[in-house]
């Protein structure tokens, strides 16, 4: 008998429909489903939780050890431990764990109080060695084996450090005041001033020279970069200081401004000075000075794909839209912002393409209101690639005119910004809510925050005969506080390497710049830390395993004596100093330095010292604080052989029979507690009271003796003390990879440049602080 057919429309009995709802056969099968539902995730008693997560995620070690599990299974899992019987106990938590603090938060708050934290220190912290430097905790180099791969990153791809420590100043007023203001401050000579055409609109930053009022060129402060920012009454002036001369600055803008001096005589009555006094007084009255330390977070990216990395990561907005319910968009006028977004937008798309920002007008100033960088953080991390279209050099040129403007300079729309800032948590709670396809995001979300940023254009070398151009090229970058992470951690994923206070000082030597002067407070201060952290490390090695400088004929080696140089290329009894800065005596320099010229003559060359930059011939590398030397007419040809003589050490016996008293000293005091500790009687009593005030810290009377007779702390003379007259010092000196040889960075006294080129030569003599060997190499002026 054949089987019937259930279908009517194959011969059956059954009439079955055409379509079927969805709805209707999920919800009659709504019990079945609830049942199979209870059942995975209650199980029934003969089975065990850690047995509903998939094989691949079972460990041995979940059926004693609930913590091993996912959260949302813990407690199920405790029940059916607890109807089992409960296992052992645990093993006491560690120390360590013990006493940590229970708010990580308060913890951290306590321990920014010496010092301050930048926002990526935890980040840097975990990846850095940090040290404490200005009142801040810095990161200073990578735990792992970086310098070459950082030098990599700064010359071919991307390197990024963060420079949150740059302390920024707004000073508001008319520009006439301020310029009157500065003009006590800076010098003409040395460039640029500060209200010059170029900057005034506030499309390029500048960067000017300090020096105390009225004592160009002596008592220089520091460099300063500058902004000049168009507000809709007038006019502002921002600056932005390193920390090593920030307090300096400030105390001296504000004796300007609060102090001004008298021009009144004894002779005139008391009431005519006070008079003049009033009119002084409101001189600068206009004028207003505000810190704005930790308002901002500033990253510098150096490197020809420092471009890309922000092309990538910045999504510029072209038209508010979406984004009007943003809480800072609603303090501002929104009809003029969204005239000016347009072209911005234009402006950036035009230059995306750039290969390097070296290529763009040097000094350009960007204010770019972009989407929150969370949003264009790639899954894994990937170098961004420059774009491959051509740009004409028109577009490259024609900038907007207000394409420097940017609300992150109103600080009410900053602290307004911090506020309502979307943390990390409310991003991915938010983004897991409303993701609808696993790995598309929305970033034309209004619940997410735009941000306004500011961009400036670092233009790198522009002189082909000293470094080739554009290396040290690139951008900064100043972000609101709060949008530190998100934007460090998205630049991280897009390739840029991470660099600290050591890649910002070998970026200064492979430029042949001078990182810290030794004319400023600040390179003073710096000076005498590298001293002592020298003199401790050598006075720890045993005296056998010490270089003995006395007879190598250096006076100093650890810290360049330029006053002591000074006083005796001239017989000077001043004790003051300059770096030379004038652009038009430099450029002169230069070409007599080339063409075997005479320099003529100069004012205060007496206190003169020229930057120059020494670069070896031949074999040798060079270290911090050789000495430069002048030459002779012979030495040129016979240079590999020349070595300095061995020179007398006086002070050897002196240590030696020293050492021997120590010995017998150290031998009585031995004995003597021998003694009390067999009569019982306690040592501190038989000693006497311990002085006060001492430190434990402070090295023993015996110890400062022998420190000094290896090396005597008063310097009288260091021109002569050699075979060859000394000229000047490396303040940096080192292997450059740029220049693949070896180089150094450093100064002369004017008046040993002078008698250089009277002999007819234009190169020296180099030797290092631990060797006899003296080294043929070029100088040239860093102009």
């Amino acid at each position: 008998m054949e089987p019937t057919e259930f279908d009517s429309a194959l011969g059956g009995t059954e009439l079955l429909p055409h379509s079927a709802n969805s709805l209707k056969f999920a919800a009659s099968r709504s019990i079945e489903i609830a049942a199979m539902t209870e059942s995975i995730v209650n199980p029934s008693k003969t089975k065990l939780i850690f047995q509903c997560l998939p094989v691949h995620m079972r460990r041995r070690v979940m059926s004693h050890n609930c913590k091993r599990l996912p959260r949302r299974l813990r407690k199920g899992h405790l029940e059916q431990l607890k109807k089992s019987g409960l296992p052992p106990k645990q093993k006491r938590p560690s120390r360590k764990y013990r006493r940590r603090a229970t708010n990580m938060l308060d913890e951290y708050n306590r321990r920014q109080r010496r010092h301050v934290w930048l926002e990526t220190h935890i980040w840097h912290a975990k990846r850095f060695h940090m040290i404490e430097r200005w009142g801040h905790r810095i990161a200073y180099r990578p735990c792992d084996k970086a310098f070459r791969a950082c030098y990599r990153a700064s010359s071919a791809h991307c390197l990024i450090q963060d420079i949150s420590y740059y302390t920024p100043f707004q000073i508001k007023g008319s520009i006439e005041t301020i310029k009157d203001m500065f003009s006590s401050l800076t010098s003409s000579q040395c460039g640029l001033g500060i209200c010059a055409k170029a900057y005034l609109n506030g499309n390029r930053k500048g960067i000017i020279n300090l020096y105390m009022p009225e004592s160009y060129p002596f008592k220089f402060i520091g460099r300063v970069e500058f902004i000049w920012i168009s507000n809709s009454s007038n006019k502002e002036l921002w600056l932005f200081l390193h920390p090593s001369i920030a307090k300096q600055v400030e105390s001296v803008l504000s004796d300007i401004i609060n102090k001004p001096k008298s021009d009144a005589h004894h002779e005139e009555n008391e009431a005519n000075a006070i008079a003049k006094k009033r009119k002084i007084a409101t001189k600068y009255s206009d004028i207003q000075i505000k810190v704005m330390a930790g308002m901002y977070n500033r990253f510098r990216l150096t490197g020809p794909r420092s471009h890309a990395v922000l092309v990538q990561t910045l999504k510029c907005l072209k038209e508010i839209g979406s984004f009007r319910t943003n809480d800072w968009l609603q303090h501002i006028d929104t009809e003029k912002t969204q005239l000016f977004l347009k072209p911005k937008y234009d402006y950036w798309d035009s230059i995306s393409s750039v290969n390097s920002p070296s290529q763009l007008p040097p000094g350009v100033v960007i204010g770019l209101v972009v989407k929150d960088p969370r949003l264009s953080r790639p899954n894994k991390r990937t170098k961004a690639q420059n774009k491959a279209t051509l740009t004409e050099t028109k577009s490259l040129l024609n900038i907007p005119p207000y394409v420097s403007s940017s609300p992150i300079w109103d600080t009410s729309l900053c602290e307004i910004i911090k506020e309502k800032r979307i943390t990390n948590s409310q991003y991915i709670e938010h983004i897991t809510k409303t993701q609808l396809v696993p790995g598309e995001v929305y970033e034309d979300d209004p619940f997410l925050q735009t941000i306004p940023i500011v961009l400036i254009q670092r233009p790198g070398s522009q002189d082909c005969s000293y470094k080739k151009i554009g290396y040290g090229s690139g951008w900064d970058i100043i972000i609101p506080s709060g949008y530190g992470l998100p934007f460090w951690l998205t630049f991280i994923m897009f390739g840029a390497r991470s660099g600290g206070l050591r890649e910002t000082e070998s970026l200064a030597f492979e430029m042949g710049d001078s990182y810290m002067p030794p004319d400023s407070e600040a390179g003073e201060i710096e000076d005498k830390r590298i001293e002592l952290e020298l003199k401790e490390k050598y006075f720890k090695r045993p005296p056998s395993k010490r270089v003995n400088y006395v007879k190598l004929a250096v006076p100093s080696p650890f810290i360049c004596p330029w006053n002591v140089l000074l006083k005796e290329w001239k017989n000077v009894r001043e004790e003051k100093l300059f770096v030379l800065r004038d652009r038009d005596i430099l450029h002169n320099l230069q070409n007599c330095m080339e063409l075997n010229k005479k320099v003529s003559e100069m004012e205060n060359s007496d206190h003169c010292l020229v930057p120059v930059y020494i670069q070896i011939i031949g074999k040798g590398n060079l270290t911090k604080h050789a000495m430069i030397c002048i030459p002779n007419k012979r030495d040129i040809s016979l240079c590999e052989k020349l070595m300095e003589p061995h020179h007398e050490d006086g002070n050897t016996k002196l240590r030696k029979q020293k050492r021997a008293e120590q010995k017998i000293l150290l031998k009585r005091m031995q004995k003597k507690r021998i003694k009390l500790r067999k009569k019982k009687t306690p040592i501190k009593e038989a000693n006497g009271p311990k002085p006060e005030g001492k430190n434990k810290h402070e090295p023993s009377e015996y110890v400062k003796a022998m420190r000094e007779l290896w090396l005597p702390s008063k310097i009288e003379a260091v021109r002569n003390v050699g075979s060859r007259e000394v000229m000047g010092y490396l303040s940096q000196g080192a292997f450059s990879y740029s220049e693949a040889k070896s180089c150094g960075v450093g100064y002369v006294t004017f008046n040993a440049i002078t008698k250089l080129l009277e002999c007819g030569l234009n190169k020296v003599l180099v030797r290092n602080t631990t060797s006899r060997k003296y080294r043929l190499a070029n100088i040239q002026i860093i102009k």
